[in-house]
């Protein structure tokens, strides 16, 4: 049985389109590509900062530029594929483990504070040094951010006014009174 270029072609051509950064690419508009990249989130500068940091970090990403008073935050994040390189190498030899590169990402942020209470974010992404609109990874990093927003805004728990049972100290010593 021969092995023809045509079969070769149908079972690797999938595999590296699947590993790559997408083989097939789709139009967007303008108003779309604005819609992933830009939210307004319901905190004030300071939580949106904070949420916008800890959402990148939880992700993996590592903070490599934080400027709070110019509203620039970026993180980086490599995948070395380790699965995807075995996957391939297992199925299809050297030439499998040659097409699966590793994917270096970075993720950018402009914060602006439209008013006390809301801030605008507006993300960037580069993969392997180039600009895209990675409409997963964007969505999923959004998530994430308006998630630990919410952990940032999460009611704090008030003081505990409970005058039944007073603590006050005595040297080193605290004693707990009743009050009458």
């Amino acid at each position: 049985m021969k092995f023809s270029k045509s079969l070769a072609i149908t079972l690797v051509l999938p595999s590296l389109c699947s590993y790559s950064s997408g083989c097939a690419t789709t139009t967007m508009t303008q108003a779309e590509i604005k819609f992933l990249e830009t939210r307004e989130l319901d905190l004030p500068y300071d939580e949106a900062y904070t949420a916008a940091t800890n959402g990148l970090f939880s992700l993996g990403f590592t903070i490599s530029h934080s400027d709070k008073e110019s509203g620039i935050l970026t993180g980086n994040r490599h995948d070395p594929r380790t699965g995807a390189k075995l996957t391939n190498a297992l199925f299809f030899g050297v030439i499998g483990l040659a097409a699966t590169s590793e994917r270096n990402e970075a993720v950018s942020f402009m914060l602006n504070a439209l008013s006390p209470e809301i801030t605008l974010l507006r993300m960037k992404v580069v993969v392997d040094g180039k600009s895209v609109v990675d409409r997963e990874l964007m969505t999923n990093i959004w998530q994430r951010i308006e998630r630990e927003g919410m952990l940032e805004t999460r009611p704090h728990e008030e003081p505990n006014t409970d005058t039944k049972h007073r603590t006050r100290k005595l040297g080193d010593e605290e004693q707990k009174e009743n009050s009458p």
